[in-house]
Order: C-alpha cells, then structure tokens, then sequence
C-alpha cells in the first residue's frame, strides 16, 4: 500500500508491547490505521456508503470508529486489543517480515471493520440483520451451498460450480423478478432450495449471490410474516452457536463482551429498579455467564435454564417458572443475540 512506511509499524506496534510507546508515535499508528481501513472501505466495501450514511456518519467518522476499538484500552491503560493481536503472531514480532507484520496489522484491522459495520446493519435493519443469521445458520449443514469469503463480503456459491469468475453476477433486480416462492409458510431452507433451483438452472450469469443481495430478497417473503413477538423456546435459546471460524483471542474478547453486556442490562434493568437484590442478581448473571461459556466451549447445553439457575440459586420449578423465568429467558435471548451478532454477523 502506497504512501505507508511498513517498517513503522514494527516500531510502533513494539512500543505497543514494552508500554513504551509515546504520543509522536501513537499519532502515526493511527493515521496508517485510518490510511488503511479507509482505503480498504472505498475499494472493496463501496456498498456500505449508503448504510453509513443513513446513520447520519461518513467515512471518517466509520474509519474512527474501528481505530477507537483497535485502541482500546482495559482498566490498566494497557492497549489489550492490540496486545492480544501481537501475542496471537506465529512468531515473534522482531522475527516476522515486514511484508508479513502488514499484512497481518491490516487483517487485523479489516476483521474489526468488518465487526463495525455488522453492528451498523444490525442496528438499521434488525429484520435483515434476523435473516441474515438464520441463513448462515442454515449453510452449515448444506449441500447445496458453500458461504465463500472475500475483501468484498460473503457470497453464496453452489457447490462445485466452476463459472463462479467467467460470467457476470446474476443483477439482483432481474432476481427479483425471477425468484417465485409458491409456497405459504416460507422458511430460510424453503426459500434456500428455491434459489438454488433457479442458479442452477440459469447459464447466462454466475451461480453465486452475495449474501446481502440474499437477504434483501428474502425480505419480500418474511417482512409480511415478521413478529418480534414471537419468543424461542428453551432448546433453541440454548443450542451452541458455531466459532471454530474465529481465532481463540477473538472469542474471548466476545465473550467478555457480552458477558459485560449482560452484567449491565442485570444492574440497571433489575437491580437498580429494586426488582431483584443483590443475591438474585449475582444468581442471575451467573445462570447466564455458564450458558455463555459453553455456547463458548461449543460443548452441550443443559437441559433447561432451570438447570443452570439451580446452581447458583436453589429453588424449585414452580417457584423459578413464577418469579425467575421472564427476567432470565429475556436476558438469555439478549445474550445469544450479541453474541450471535459478533460470530455471525459478517456481511
């Protein structure tokens, strides 16, 4: 990248480790950040201007936004986030080459980009943000479709299709005309089949969307259909929620935030307004600290809430159903929507 003297950012980013660094240098690290999310924005990410914009920011505001996360400091005024990035290389920061060390600090920063800009789209579009996940949930486990990543987002390419670079991309107004869903009660896998159906079928462009073109298109069939009312039940406010794509420090960052996420929500929803104490609450945020760990570890969930209330708090069914559930399945549903977010809200 033109105009950036990489061997600057071994400097700095070791001032980084011995908590040495001073404010001459601190001011140069963070102009190559902005130099390099901001270039990163405008060349590959161009669809988001209209999403930044509709929040009333620009680009410099987004591109400072990301560098404020990057610079985060803990309570020791230690910058952990970038700690954890340098201790996370392969090798030793004075071994790698400088080529590698920048291409490793722009990863870096694109992955926190791209965090910034799945908040955005949360925020502005939950209906989408909704059926953004459950598609990603559903891919999984396809055979139809393989989620393929790239500096311009995520794309649905079928499998084994060997066009994806040798024809245009399929004109997402065009989808819309041809995509007809028959059906009465559409679902992501239904409505899924359908496309693919219809990629397959088709020779004159490519067998790939992006997935945001994906879920302005399914939007048609679930905008008439959407009810934020409508609550999960327990086993699918349990279930593990996938992160072998993320690496460990990534998920314990995460985890840490919605962790204190929920702390705050205990504190002033309910501790503040006196509707639980002090003991309930402590019972309460460990009931779901357990549940976020392994949601964490991705290993299996107890049975119930229950299960894991009374472990901190011993009471009976009746007495939690009465008293307990609301407040605590709300707060589950909370957590899992944050964390979800942080794992699968790439777009």
């Amino acid at each position: 990248m033109q105009g950036i003297d990489k061997n600057k950012i071994r400097e700095y980013l070791t001032a980084i480790v011995d908590d040495s660094i001073d404010h001459i240098q601190l001011t140069e690290l963070v102009k190559i950040s902005r130099t390099i999310i901001q270039s990163y924005l405008l060349n590959y990410r161009s669809k988001i201007f209209n999403l930044i914009s509709r929040h009333g920011i620009s680009l410099v505001d987004l591109s400072y936004d990301c560098i404020a996360e990057a610079f985060n400091r803990n309570n020791e005024n230690k910058y952990c986030n970038l700690k954890n990035f340098i201790s996370c290389l392969n090798e030793d920061i004075n071994d790698i080459e400088e080529i590698n060390l920048f291409l490793a600090y722009k990863s870096f920063l694109i992955r926190i980009t791209e965090s910034q800009l799945s908040k955005l789209y949360s925020q502005m579009d939950p209906i989408g943000s909704k059926i953004l996940r459950n598609i990603k949930d559903v891919l999984r486990t396809s055979d139809k479709f393989n989620l393929e990543k790239s500096l311009l987002g995520l794309s649905l390419i079928i499998t084994n299709d060997q066009s994806v670079n040798l024809k245009p991309e399929y004109p997402v107004e065009k989808l819309m005309v041809d995509f007809e869903f028959d059906g009465k009660r559409p679902n992501t896998v239904n409505l899924l089949k359908c496309l693919y159906n219809i990629l397959d079928c088709q020779t004159e462009f490519r067998k790939s969307l992006t997935l945001i073109d994906v879920v302005t298109l399914f939007k048609k069939y679930f905008n008439v259909l959407s009810d934020n009312k409508h609550e999960l039940d327990e086993r699918t406010l349990l279930s593990s929620i996938k992160n072998d794509e993320y690496e460990e420090m990534e998920i314990q960052q995460i985890k840490q935030k919605v962790e204190n996420f929920v702390k705050e929500k205990i504190l002033v929803n309910y501790f503040l307004k006196g509707k639980v104490n002090k003991n309930e609450a402590e019972a309460i945020y460990l009931t779901i600290s357990d549940i976020i760990n392994d949601w964490y570890y991705g290993v299996d969930t107890k049975e119930s809430i229950h299960d894991y209330f009374v472990s901190h708090m011993y009471i009976s069914k009746q007495e939690y159903l009465e008293k307990y559930r609301t407040k605590i399945e709300y707060l589950v549903k909370l957590a899992r929507d944050e964390f979800a977010d942080y794992l699968l809200g790439e777009i």
